[in-house]
């Protein structure tokens, strides 16, 4: 039963990794790298389609790890029990943060990403770029708390 833990939470950690690597990875190489390329749109839309892909993969296995491995460390899976202690209170945390990158994630991939594209293509500046980016910060700050809040669950959860 302890090798199916570590298991799960070295895909988890892997998981989360790529992630967190991927949303700096964008802005701070991608980005900068094709700034001044004639082709930066298309190249910005086919990595953004790539890291979609391998990004809503990586939060599938985020979403079977995690349950996982509330389940082999004992944590109840019940909403009462999400309350009783600080280690339970920080896993509800969590799980409210993951659900809030669920959402904000949706939104700038699905409803966003390609509406913001198209005004790039077109050379028109609105919204749709500035609403994308800030979204896309949004996942960060929120990916970067889910981290922190990892590193203290695995520290056995007190603060």
């Amino acid at each position: 039963m302890q090798i199916l833990y570590y298991t799960s939470v070295f895909f988890h950690v892997v998981s989360a990794a790529f992630w967190v690597g991927g949303m700096l990875f964008l802005p701070l190489v991608i980005l900068p790298g094709i700034k001044n390329n004639p082709d930066k749109v298309s190249i910005l839309y086919s990595t953004g389609l790539k890291f979609r892909f391998y990004g809503w993969f990586a939060m599938a296995i985020l979403v079977i790890t995690g349950v996982l491995n509330m389940y082999l460390r004992g944590v109840p899976l019940t909403l009462q029990a999400l309350t009783e202690n600080t280690y339970d209170i920080l896993v509800t945390y969590k799980l409210f943060l993951f659900a809030g990158i669920i959402a904000i994630s949706g939104f700038h991939d699905l409803m966003m990403g390609k509406k913001t594209i198209e005004e790039m293509q077109k050379n028109t500046n609105t919204n749709f770029k500035l609403i994308a980016r800030w979204s896309g910060r949004m996942m960060l700050l929120l990916s970067l708390a889910m981290v922190y809040i990892g590193i203290i669950l695995s520290r056995g959860g007190s603060i």
